[in-house]
């Protein structure tokens, strides 16, 4: 088979060049207008979806790291709480311990100080009673011996009824 040139072109349909050639036209026309504008918004919303989901991604991140700060927060106020607590009550068993104390001191103090005024009382009242004793003997003595007893010998008789009357005799039971 020997085909020339000349002989390919003659058998050669010319309607299948021309379509041919209006294929590869339409192909480049595709290409240029269809194709790349499709593929750069095709890449253009893939970057964004890819950076709303890396911005996704963050916020999650971001929202887990104030989580767990706000657990470690919370955890911290909680503890912070029970010191509070803890400190109030060792405060207040403080507080109740002293009050106990001081009262228990003011109630000896308040006892004390009546068994003062008890024992002021009872030499106030002894002594009382002493001259209420020696002022009946005088009298007494004076009446058995009518008349009257020099300032001299009332102190003289004084002084001897008082050491012939028993202290003791004098106290009070209590």
């Amino acid at each position: 088979m020997n085909l020339s040139w000349g002989a390919v072109v003659k058998n050669l349909n010319w309607t299948f060049v021309f379509n041919l050639l209006n294929f590869a036209i339409l192909l480049y026309l595709l290409r240029r207008f269809l194709y790349k504008p499709a593929l750069e918004y095709l890449d253009k919303r893939r970057e964004r979806i890819a950076g709303r989901m890396e911005a996704a991604r963050e916020s999650e991140e971001s929202a887990a790291r104030l989580e767990a700060q706000r657990t470690q927060e919370l955890a911290a106020g909680r503890d912070r709480a029970h010191e509070i607590l803890e400190s109030a009550r060792t405060k207040r068993d403080e507080i109740i311990l002293e009050a106990r104390v001081q009262a228990r001191e003011e109630a000896s103090r308040i006892v004390e100080e009546g068994r003062r005024e008890i024992e002021l009382e009872r030499a106030e009242m002894e002594a009382q009673l002493r001259a209420a004793y020696a002022e009946i003997a005088v009298l007494g003595a004076s009446r058995v011996l009518g008349r009257e007893v020099s300032l001299e010998d009332h102190r003289r008789f004084l002084d001897e009824l008082l050491e012939g009357i028993d202290a003791d005799a004098l106290r009070a039971e209590p």
